[in-house]
């Protein structure tokens, strides 16, 4: 074996973990085109009116 055997291993060993990390389930069929100032991501979910008293009660105690 020569010295230069066990770079080509290492570096063949860290293409594949890169290769294998972009095939992650959370990157695959995501937008890679973006409108600039709008969101494009799934909408929230509405508060009901009683979180909403909730919140106002919160921050009624805060002082700006």
């Amino acid at each position: 074996m020569t010295k230069a055997t066990p770079i080509v291993v290492w570096l063949a060993i860290a293409g594949l973990a890169i290769v294998v990390q972009g095939c992650r389930e959370d990157e695959q069929n995501r937008s890679l085109t973006y409108d600039k100032g709008n969101y494009q991501g799934q909408p929230d979910q509405a508060l009901s009116d009683e979180q909403v008293d909730l919140l106002r009660q919160r921050a009624t105690g805060q002082k700006f």
